[in-house]
């Protein structure tokens, strides 16, 4: 039950707010553009480039 209502709250938020990220924003990627913050850290940032 807990499952379908997470599917119907996210629908809903996804409907009334437009959930989603900008092209700019899914390339730097959701943890850099939305908590600002990497998510890997500075030292293997390099080697995925």
């Amino acid at each position: 039950m807990a499952m379908i209502d997470g599917f119907l709250l996210y629908g809903l938020l996804k409907v009334l707010l437009g959930i989603h990220l900008t092209e700019e924003e899914e390339f730097n990627g959701a943890d850099l553009s939305i908590h600002r913050i990497s998510a890997h850290s500075e030292e293997n940032i390099f080697l995925l480039i």
